[in-house]
């Protein structure tokens, strides 16, 4: 069973949802449109008794470059933006957040808001040859969809901070020995590996990996829940900065910006 959602695709294959990024003419950046398409596929997934694992991947050379600017700025700068509503699963995982295991499969480059669905997920699996990026303190901005949270946990402070704060971006061997992805494959085979893990998962019992997911998930990111909720307001605020209309003057402008602190 397949379902159109215009840029988010999905299928039902046996106790899998397959939900599908798709818009490569534009990498796959992330839209309004787009995310709220995604949270609802999430939300699809994680309220259909018959799925038990929820894979997600990307149309096209590039997993996604993340965030789309032109389309994103207007609605954080009116802070009308939210991942939260009725029929939306939250797909940073930050506030509601699916209760089922998620894999995910990406390839050539995934960026800033890219990165953190990706860390939301379970289990990852890159083709080689993939990019990684989380460069949004270098844009002015800061990680909104808590990858500023989860990476340091995951790979412990200065291995985070070393790409975070640097901006550069990171390849799929280095993601590989920091942990950030589980298996490196041949360009094309990773979503056959993560069909091929989601489907040993989903001959499990349900219950019981939904317990597990739980427990093991409040263990681990239960002192950073008070911190998710400062993620908008703090995007809120440097959005507001004189530093980050230098920056978007400087773009325009085709100069290097010049940073006040304030």
């Amino acid at each position: 069973m397949t379902a159109d959602e215009g840029t988010v695709h999905y299928e039902r294959r046996g106790k899998l949802a397959l939900i599908r990024l798709d818009r490569p003419g534009s990498s796959n950046a992330i839209d309004p449109p787009t995310l709220r398409a995604l949270g609802e596929a999430y939300h699809r997934a994680d309220n259909d008794d018959s799925v038990v694992t929820v894979v997600l991947h990307a149309s096209g050379p590039d997993f996604s470059v993340g965030l789309d600017p032109q389309s994103f700025l207007p609605v954080l700068k009116d802070r009308t933006f939210s991942t939260d509503g009725p029929g939306i699963v939250n797909p940073f995982g930050t506030t509601t957040r699916l209760s089922k295991p998620l894999v995910v499969a990406v390839q050539g480059q995934v960026g800033a808001m890219a990165h953190e669905l990706m860390l939301a997920a379970d289990i990852r699996i890159a083709a080689a040859g993939t990019l990684f990026g989380q460069g949004e303190a270098g844009r002015g901005t800061t990680p909104a969809g808590g990858g500023g949270i989860r990476m340091p946990l995951e790979v412990g402070w200065a291995n985070a901070m070393r790409w975070i704060l640097t901006g550069e971006h990171w390849t799929a061997e280095e993601a590989l020995r920091l942990g950030l992805v589980q298996e490196v494959v041949a360009p094309g085979e990773q979503l056959p590996k993560a069909i091929e893990i989601a489907e040993r998962i989903a001959s499990h019992p349900p219950l019981a990996l939904r317990e597990t997911l739980r427990l093991g998930r409040r263990a681990w990111e239960g002192h950073a829940q008070h911190v998710y909720a400062d993620l908008l307001p703090t995007l809120h605020r440097l959005l507001a900065t004189e530093d980050f209309a230098e920056r978007l003057s400087a773009l325009h402008e085709g100069r290097e910006p010049v940073y006040a602190g304030r």
